[in-house]
């Protein structure tokens, strides 16, 4: 029986791959901010759009798991406007980015205390293409775009996958970066009015169903990648020379990223 703690886990994806994983009898944890967690799995209540919101979440697991064999990093919400968090933070960077590197900072130990630990983290994985990060301004305050925000949200957490070998080099743990592509997840409610109903009806008709991409993490989860990273667009390998991998551009998110969360440490 494994622990596998998985964020965005009371929706789409993350809350199909929650039943499957209880169905087998491993113990499950979802993290979210709704009242009602799919049946035999637990509920860690909690905001991660905020600093001190993660590290409390991070209390939470850690107060009920001695080990994390699997943590799921799958929340995110799309958002027309642009929205900042208590932190002063872009609302998509901070789940995109700053949650999860905060989660995983604070539960290393926890993972590392499994005999085969993995963190999965659906992601970009070197999309969408776009402007990236903009390092001088990570709030977007200047000409704020949606899929601008969306494009950096990506590229943060897929550096994230490609500095953490050189962040925690004697570290167990695999780090799996999967973007799953196209799901029926019910996006459209998120992005609103006319597109988004539009959006839905062809995800219903053309869309991969969320336990058609819940039983692609499932595998990295059964069968860990003998790789420290492994890269996956819809279950096909992506070449980690890219330059969307650069580890020197890793590193310096990591710099920022301790900058930012080191008032809830």
């Amino acid at each position: 029986m494994a622990n596998a703690v998985i964020t965005g886990g009371t929706n789409g994806i993350g809350r199909s791959l929650a039943e499957r994983l209880a169905r087998e009898g491993h113990r499950v944890a979802v993290v979210g901010r709704s009242a009602v967690a799919p049946a035999g799995v637990e509920l860690i209540r909690g905001d991660l759009s905020t600093v001190a919101g993660t590290a409390a979440v991070a209390g939470e697991v850690v107060s009920r798991f001695d080990v994390v064999d699997h943590l799921v990093l799958g929340a995110g919400r799309f958002t027309r406007r642009r929205v900042v968090t208590a932190d002063g933070l872009e609302h998509m960077f901070a789940l995109s980015a700053v949650s999860r590197f905060a989660l995983v900072e604070r539960l290393l130990l926890a993972l590392e205390r499994s005999a085969a630990p993995v963190v999965v983290s659906l992601c970009g994985v070197a999309g969408p293409r776009g402007p990236g990060i903009r390092w001088d301004d990570l709030s977007l305050s200047r000409g704020f775009r949606a899929f601008r925000a969306v494009s950096q949200g990506a590229r943060a957490a897929d550096l994230l996958g490609a500095g953490f070998a050189d962040r925690h080099p004697d570290s167990a743990v695999r780090y799996v970066l999967h973007n799953p592509m196209f799901v029926d997840s019910g996006l459209g409610a998120q992005v609103g009015g006319v597109r988004g109903r539009a959006l839905d009806v062809v995800a219903r008709l053309f869309a991969r169903s969320t336990a058609d991409a819940a039983d692609q993490v499932h595998r990295f989860l059964a069968d860990p990648p003998a790789e420290r990273l492994t890269a996956s667009r819809a279950g096909t390998p992506i070449d980690l020379a890219r330059p969307e991998f650069d580890r020197a551009a890793a590193a310096r998110l990591y710099t920022v990223l301790d900058d930012i969360t080191a008032s809830a440490r």
